[in-house]
């Protein structure tokens, strides 16, 4: 009998062991699954699926084309420019087409205050096209903000040339900057998104 009872705690710490290597696996295990169902269901998981509002289908409308005469001291010119009004909201296009003889009217004013030479280049084309974008959305009455023209390069006038022939300008002196009040000075507006999203060109013909 007394040979048998040292074995008695060998076979306890032995159990012990065992029951504690099972404990730590199963929670190994439990913290892999754990860290797989995060990993899988992680932010960029679920930013991948989620529902991605679909793009708004352009609507286009298109407008009966425009024949115009134009400014020009050279002679008669006129330009017969076909245009579409690209948009993307259905009220939108409804307000456009109600009051249809309003957009005309200022486009048509806006076509023929310009010279050939304006419409004759690229950059010249886009402009018009901005300012129809413009025209159109205040016809509508969105109060958008107007499109920076480019400042043309005027001549300065000649007076004389020196002794090398070279051109002298005159510049007249500047008059005294009268003496006012001070003004104050309106916050600026905030920026109005213009509801027509592109001017398209069916036809665009100059003579």
């Amino acid at each position: 009998m007394s040979a048998e009872t040292p074995a008695a705690p060998k076979k306890s710490k032995k159990l012990l062991i065992i029951v504690a290597a099972v404990l730590l696996l199963g929670g190994g295990g439990a913290g892999a699954a754990w860290f797989v169902t995060q990993k899988n269901h992680g932010p960029d998981d679920k930013a991948a699926h989620a529902k991605k509002e679909p793009a708004k289908k352009p609507l286009f409308t298109p407008l009966e084309p425009f024949t115009v005469n134009l400014q020009d001291e050279r002679g008669e010119r006129f330009a017969q420019i076909g245009v579409t009004l690209q948009l993307e909201d259905p009220a939108v296009e409804n307000e456009l087409k109600d009051r249809l003889p309003a957009v005309r009217n200022q486009i048509l004013l806006l076509i023929s205050s310009k010279r050939i030479d304006e419409l004759l280049s690229a950059d010249g084309k886009k402009l018009l096209a901005e300012q129809i974008r413009v025209r159109a959305a205040r016809a509508i009455g969105v109060d958008v903000a107007d499109v920076p023209v480019p400042a043309a390069a005027a001549a300065a006038p000649v007076a004389a040339v020196d002794a090398h022939g070279v051109p002298v300008v005159q510049v007249a002196a500047a008059a005294p900057a009268a003496v006012t009040a001070p003004v104050a000075v309106a916050a600026a507006k905030p920026a109005v998104e213009n509801p027509v999203k592109d001017v398209l060109f069916s036809q665009f013909i100059v003579q």
